[in-house]
């Protein structure tokens, strides 16, 4: 009995998408906003033999003067990576867990003509977050001097009730371990994974290496817009991918994630929390 299961993509895949918001280029125009807002922010992730997707999502100088750039890829592209052992702790006289992130190697392309690959640039990036349940992870560039010369635009919280089935929507990933790709479907239907967490269903085909990449609509500002990151690919019989079903983590997942790890202010724009300061009183000492 053939039965569907939805299996994690082991290379990466980035999926790009845009809404029901149809962009006005015609056949023969160059497509220089898709390039600059979906193409050019995907980077592929490289973990030792394996290669992944990730997208940049933050690149501003912070108080000191220093580029923090930020890239979100997907838990199990970098899961190797970040290892869990146990050591002698003789001052607790017991075994305790310690982790080790080892840094990964992160590659931007660059483009003649908006169309042709023709280099790439690379940087190193250090795991600074991660989800196992949700599959999600954040990666900090550790280049402070210079930007991130392109960063993707996240579908805001509270413009609309978007995004919605039937938008048109772009996978951009670096499948297989080649230059960033999009394919395009539609916002297909909404989901859960064993753990609760929510999912959307996109008909945007993608392959392995896709993981770690991005969804886009075109959004009603007239922007592309980022709503997922891939990170499932459905499959029935004995491990028979069916490329065109594509579950993503949604752009509200996102959202948890990087607020739950204090990203929010930072990524999303969050108001900064204020601490309430509880009020000094005077006190009387009466005999």
């Amino acid at each position: 009995m053939k039965i569907l299961a939805a299996i994690l993509l082991s290379v990466i895949i980035t999926l790009g998408s845009t809404v029901g918001f149809a962009n006005s280029n015609k056949s023969g125009t160059v497509p220089k906003q898709e390039h600059l807002e979906m193409l050019y922010p995907t980077v592929l992730v490289r973990v030792g033999n394996g290669t992944g997707s990730g997208t940049v999502i933050h690149s501003e100088l912070n108080k000191e003067q220093e580029y923090e750039s930020y890239v979100l890829t997907n838990w199990h592209v970098v899961q190797n990576y970040v290892k869990i052992t146990k050591v002698w702790n003789s001052d607790k006289q017991e075994n305790v867990e310690t982790e080790n992130r080892r840094p990964v190697n992160i590659d931007m392309w660059e483009y003649n003509n908006f169309s042709t690959a023709v280099g790439t640039m690379g940087r190193l990036a250090h795991i600074v977050a991660y989800d196992k349940s949700r599959d999600l992870a954040l990666l900090q560039v550790a280049d402070k001097e210079r930007q991130m010369p392109h960063v993707a635009t996240l579908y805001p919280e509270d413009k609309d009730s978007g995004p919605w089935i039937f938008s048109t929507v772009y996978a951009v990933g670096a499948g297989l371990g080649k230059p960033p790709f999009p394919t395009m479907g539609l916002l297909s239907g909404y989901g859960r994974d064993r753990d609760g967490n929510n999912l959307y269903l996109a008909s945007a085909p993608i392959i392995f290496g896709n993981s770690g990449g991005s969804l886009y609509v075109y959004s009603p500002r007239r922007e592309y817009e980022l709503i997922g990151v891939p990170s499932m690919v459905s499959a029935y019989g004995w491990g028979n991918v069916v490329t065109h079903m594509a579950w993503a983590r949604p752009i509200s997942e996102i959202r948890i994630f990087l607020r739950s790890n204090g990203y929010g202010e930072k990524i999303l724009g969050d108001e900064p929390e204020v601490e309430e300061i509880e009020p000094i009183r005077n006190f009387i000492k009466r005999d």
